[in-house]
């Protein structure tokens, strides 16, 4: 084979241009079969040769192009159910927490990267052709930023990539050299590389050698060169437990100073994987990849191994056949039908006499109206115009296009499950049929997923190299809410918190329905049960987080805030059953004080409800004395009242007979006045007897509740006063009566 020239004299353009030659070759009738395959799924679907005599014949190459629906009815299962990543940890050394960890931030590498864009492209590719790519990088976050990102991006153009033919894992993941090109015009690479060699003074050596695949007079081939390279090493084990490569342990005097000694060595390999990019000139850029996987990754169709050479294919390769006898028999179908001859009338001669032009565009126009001689030229009664109808396609086209309508579908092993099964159906029925139908295509699924298991192996081995210090990341669930979290904290005891430097994980993939179909099947599953109140106390949260419709995660929220075994934090170290289980206690000590609190209520409500009671009592008792105290003095005050009157009127009385006696007997003034003085004197006795009786029946309640004091005993009056305070009766004299009055 011979050799480029390039002016680096660098022997990685040699390897990079000789392993292109040598996978281009031995992929040589893969790659013919794929282009072809591409080009026929994309409805290009007849033989240049047929396509191109018919063309001259002017005769019609329809093209009734049914495999791209079946190409896209398995790629849209696909999305419908993406394979997820899932981490678990494998040594001691592994956190269950950092596990989940490591799983958002693989899922937050997914949406960064828009990697669902990647996988369907290499799906895509995988079904219609047999294989396609995508490909794992690191790069900054932004231009002015020293932190690295992990990202998936897409390879368009699977032709473009030459993978190692000596590869046989599924997966990709035992390739050693890889090689991905692209075509650039020379002034954008004099722009990208300024100062580089364009390839102008370029020349190929050996006989038939083309420059053309690397270089042309307006384009230069770029060339991404990846390859493994394993150097030869001790492996040591050091009496801490720790292993390493003995060329990389610290000196000798330092390990003597920690204590730690080598207890064990053996032979071993130390695998690198290198990455350049080149031209046919010189090596452009170079590093170390850090990684130990080339991150270039294959998603296969269906391979087998004939005659000891790898055949690739996918649903195409086998469809071509009865695609184009269903292209052939429709085409037939339809030049059969428009080369037949029209439907015509006959009549007889002398009929469409001065109607020739509306008889003429019978079968062009549709008139509404065709007129006619009922005599012919002879001038004897002729019959009515009759239409000669021509003859139906022949049977046999429609019976050999629905045939093969049938071998595309048997071929393809997709039927539609709802012309297999009579009469009326369930739902449940029909898409168990569909999912019968799906397995004859599932190894495509199954083979996608095992390529992004590789994938999660590839940014597992990254995480601890890429994102070694402390920075705040986005995460994301399974639910595909995004949360933050900080990774490799170191705190001020020395402690590194979310360390994603130590330990070692695995993937394991999560296949079948999404997030979003599981959680309908969850509703479905829990809505017969949360008919139990204990049930829907516990899980009702659960319910509604499930349901789509706006407003569930409010009542899901508020649901939990009422749910003690729903507030258990992820992302503290005790383990959930441990939280349920003091959440559990918690509750019910929160029980227990709440019936307590219930008990005194009650107690202190009895109690208020006795003191009521007796209050009423109370009061009723001293509405009742009241009332009988007020009975009893209103009846001694009419008592004194009563005495008064009758005394006052008795001395009335008696004072009037003195007066009487006096002015008819003309007795004494001085003892009609002792006379007056004495019943005063009686009068005023008898009135104090009378307050003292009341005083005597007091009531205790009246003014608040103090016994009043008995008034003293009336003293008798002297007799000054008794003359200032004479009886109503005396208090003017008579008319007739004086001092003058005779004795």
């Amino acid at each position: 084979m011979s050799d480029y020239q390039n002016t680096g004299d660098d022997s990685r353009i040699n390897d990079a241009i000789q392993f292109m030659r040598l996978s281009a070759e031995a992929d040589s009738n893969n790659r013919t079969e794929a282009l072809g395959d591409v080009k026929f799924a994309a409805g290009d679907q007849w033989p240049v040769e047929i396509q191109n005599s018919r063309n001259l014949e002017a005769r019609p190459c329809l093209t009734i192009n049914k495999i791209d629906a079946y190409v896209r009815q398995v790629t849209n299962q696909q999305r419908q159910q993406r394979p997820r990543i899932k981490v678990h940890p494998v040594n001691s050394e592994g956190d269950l927490k950092i596990a989940q960890v490591i799983e958002g931030i693989t899922r937050h590498i997914e949406v960064n990267s828009n990697a669902d864009t990647a996988y369907d492209t290499a799906f895509d590719y995988a079904v219609r052709m047999g294989w396609g790519y995508w490909r794992v990088v690191t790069d900054y976050m932004s231009e002015d930023s020293f932190d690295q990102e992990i990202y998936i991006q897409q390879i368009d153009d699977p032709f473009s990539v030459y993978f190692d033919p000596n590869s046989i894992a599924p997966d990709g993941s035992d390739a050693e050299k890889c090689l991905i090109t692209k075509v650039m015009p020379k002034n954008v690479f004099r722009e990208m590389y300024p100062g580089a060699d364009d390839g102008s003074g370029f020349q190929p050596r050996g006989v038939g050698d083309d420059s053309a695949e690397w270089v042309t007079k307006e384009d230069v081939r770029i060339a991404e060169y990846f390859y493994v390279v394993r150097e030869k090493t001790n492996l040591v084990m050091l009496s801490d437990g720790t292993k390493a490569f003995e060329d990389e342990l610290p000196a000798k005097e330092i390990m003597e100073e920690s204590g730690i000694a080598i207890v064990d060595k053996r032979p071993s390999w130390r695998k690198k994987v290198k990455w350049c990019k080149l031209t046919a000139m010189e090596v452009l850029e170079e590093k170390e990849w850090p990684g130990k996987y080339i991150p270039v990754v294959p998603c296969y169709g269906a391979q087998v191994i004939v005659g000891g050479k790898r055949t690739k294919y996918g649903l195409v390769r086998f469809a071509k056949d009865p695609q184009r006898m269903f292209n052939f028999w429709r085409t037939s179908m339809t030049e059969s039908i428009a080369l037949a001859p029209k439907a015509k009338w006959l009549l007889a001669e002398g009929q469409d006499e001065g109607h020739e032009n509306e008889w003429a565009q019978a079968n062009i126009k549709s008139t509404p109206v065709l007129r006619y001689k009922q005599k012919d030229i002879e001038g004897q009664p002729a019959p009515v115009p009759q239409r000669l109808q021509p003859e139906p396609p022949p049977d046999g086209i429609m019976v050999a296009a629905n045939a093969i309508s049938d071998d595309l579908q048997t071929v393809l092993g997709i039927f539609d499950p709802a012309q297999k099964m009579l009469g009326n159906i369930s739902g449940k029925a029909l898409n168990g049929q569909q999912q019968q139908v799906d397995l004859s295509n599932f190894h495509f699924y199954d083979n996608m997923t095992r390529s992004i298991k590789h994938t999660g192996k590839i940014i597992l081995d990254l995480i601890p190299k890429i994102y070694d210090t402390q920075r705040v990341m986005r995460i994301i669930g399974v639910d595909g809410r995004p949360d933050m979290v900080t990774v490799n904290e170191k705190t001020a005891v020395g402690e590194v918190l979310n360390n994603l430097t130590v330990g070692e994980y695995d993937v394991v993939m999560d296949t079948g329905p999404g997030y979003n179909s599981k959680r309908l099947q969850a509703v479905e599953a829990m809505a017969p049960l949360m008919s139990q109140p204990e049930i829907f106390q516990a899980a009702g949260d659960l319910m509604f987080r499930n349901m789509d419709f706006p407003g569930a995660d409010t009542i899901a929220d508020r649901l939990a805030a009422m749910n003690p075994l729903a507030q258990i934090d992820e992302k503290i170290d005790i383990p959930p059953q441990v939280q349920m289980k003091l959440k559990q206690q918690e509750k019910a000590l929160q029980d227990a004080q709440q019936q307590l609190i219930a008990m005194q209520l009650e107690i202190n409500n009895r109690g208020q409800v006795a003191m009521i009671r007796e209050d009423g009592a109370n009061k009723r008792k001293l509405m009742d004395v009241t009332a009988r105290a007020f009975n009893t003095e209103t009846i001694n005050e009419a008592k004194v009242n009563q005495t008064n009157v009758k005394a006052v009127t008795d001395q009335n009385k008696a004072e009037l007979d003195a007066i009487v006696q006096l002015m008819l007997h003309n007795m004494d003034t001085n003892r009609l006045m002792q006379e007056i003085e004495r019943r005063n004197r009686e009068q005023t006795d008898y009135t104090a007897l009378a307050e003292q009786e009341i005083h005597k029946n007091a009531n205790p309640f009246m003014d608040g509740g103090q016994m009043q004091p008995p008034p003293p005993p009336m003293q008798e009056m002297p007799p000054e006063n008794m003359q200032q305070a004479p009886m109503q009766g005396m208090q003017a004299p008579m008319p007739g009566m004086g001092m003058g009055m005779p004795q």
